[in-house]
């Protein structure tokens, strides 16, 4: 009878070690890493109407304790006191439909882009004043 305890909690303990392997080797669960991207950048805009190109300042804020929400400040150049909310993720950029400014200095807003490192980013909005004239665009963001 003592040889088929020993002989059982053997067993178990194999079992046991075994379990504890196959557990170990389990891919682990990882969290993408999001770069912050607060700070001043250095927009680079080409616009179709009028077409043109231009390049001046732009701040993104974090927006409270949001990992991915933002606001950008001049989007558009249209001054640091008007401001877009945007989200931005590990590799994408999102400009959801909104209004930026006020009265008849407002434009609607939207557009999407591409996160190409913690430095650089890639986007194309369509702006328009309310007129029936959309301004498509496209910039490049550098991190100053």
């Amino acid at each position: 009878m003592n040889t088929i305890n020993m002989k059982s909690n053997y067993l178990c303990y194999l079992s046991a070690l075994f379990l504890s392997v196959l557990v170990s080797c389990a891919p682990e669960e990882k969290d993408e890493a999001i770069a912050d991207y607060s700070g001043t950048w250095k927009c680079t805009e080409t616009t179709s109407n009028p077409s043109g190109n231009s390049t001046f300042s732009v701040r993104l804020k974090k927006d409270g304790t949001s990992n991915t929400a933002y606001f950008m400040e001049n989007i558009y150049n249209l001054g640091f006191s008007n401001q877009a909310s945007l989200t931005i993720d590990a590799s994408a950029i999102t400009i959801a439909s909104q209004t930026i400014g006020t009265g008849n200095s407002s434009y609607k807003a939207s557009g999407s882009g591409t996160v190409n490192s913690s430095t650089k980013l890639t986007m194309s909005y369509k702006m328009e004043d309310g007129s029936g004239a959309v301004d498509n665009c496209s910039a490049t963001f550098e991190k100053q």
